[in-house]
């Protein structure tokens, strides 16, 4: 029995892109169920993109494969990998750093480089390694080809890793990445409820959201959008467990005028 594919990329929703990895997909392993987890991840955004490899690659039913591409150097020398992590689950993508909070978050239990021209589509496209190595790849895997067979044997330990860098969290503040924004306008900070803890910012706080040029927005601590009114925003923690500030109704990443790479600070009033 095949093994289920999933999909993860930056090509867009309902893309001729998203089309040819199915195509491919459903031409060398028919089998298999597809699934399209995301591709609406920011154009080249790898720390993003990592991110949700890493919360939804953990969704995916025991023994499945994943694509996984956001790809800005598609051409280049960067490999090509075939990582495992736990319950069998393989992710096959780019060593650029997609596949580093996998690796770290999800269990590593070994990794491969892509290198065997039996286990890719023909001729390969300099700019479509999705298409021509991840997919087919992936696809073999699939169909019960060993992890083995794609290529030699790399330290998952040496995956490139995203650019995450840690939460300040001295006493009534937080200061965090922006890792992400969602479509509703939400920012998904990179920080969790246990750097909330040590800020010792809790439910019902008073807070300033404050970016790095100088500007500040009122807000409060919470647990869901109900928790303040339509027009205000509320800092939570989101179903992923990251610390996130939300707009009831509205975009926060518009009322804050902060996006993704950037840092913000949560400051109790005073």
């Amino acid at each position: 029995m095949s093994r289920p594919l999933g999909f993860l990329t930056d090509y867009g929703p309902q893309t001729e892109h998203v089309g040819a990895l199915h195509a491919v997909a459903a031409t060398m392993a028919p089998g298999s169920d597809r699934i399209d987890l995301a591709h609406d991840v920011p154009p080249g955004d790898i720390r993003w993109g990592a991110i949700l490899v890493d919360r939804l690659v953990r969704l995916m039913p025991r023994d499945s494969v994943t694509v996984a591409v956001v790809d800005p150097g598609v051409g280049t020398d960067r490999p090509g990998v075939a990582l495992e992590v736990e319950w069998g689950r393989v992710v096959v993508g780019p060593d650029n750093g997609l596949l580093g909070l996998a690796a770290d978050r999800l269990g590593a239990v070994r990794a491969v480089e892509i290198t065997n021209p039996d286990h890719m589509r023909a001729p390969v496209a300099a700019t479509f390694h999705g298409r021509d190595v991840f997919t087919p790849a992936a696809a073999h895997l699939a169909l019960g080809t060993p992890l083995d067979d794609l290529g030699p044997a790399v330290d998952p330990a040496a995956l490139e890793r995203p650019h995450l860098p840690e939460p300040s969290a001295p006493a009534g503040a937080l200061e965090a990445l922006v890792a992400g924004v969602d479509r509703f306008g939400n920012l998904a900070l990179w920080a969790h409820p246990e750097h909330l803890m040590a800020a010792g910012l809790v439910d019902g706080d008073r807070l300033w959201v404050a970016t790095a040029e100088g500007g500040r927005t009122q807000a409060t601590m919470g647990r869901t959008f109900a928790d303040v009114p339509r027009g205000a925003l509320l800092v939570y923690v989101d179903s992923h467990g990251l610390v996130s500030v939300a707009l009831n109704g509205g975009s926060a990443e518009e009322r804050v005028r902060a996006t993704a790479g950037e840092v913000v600070a949560l400051m109790r009033q005073e």
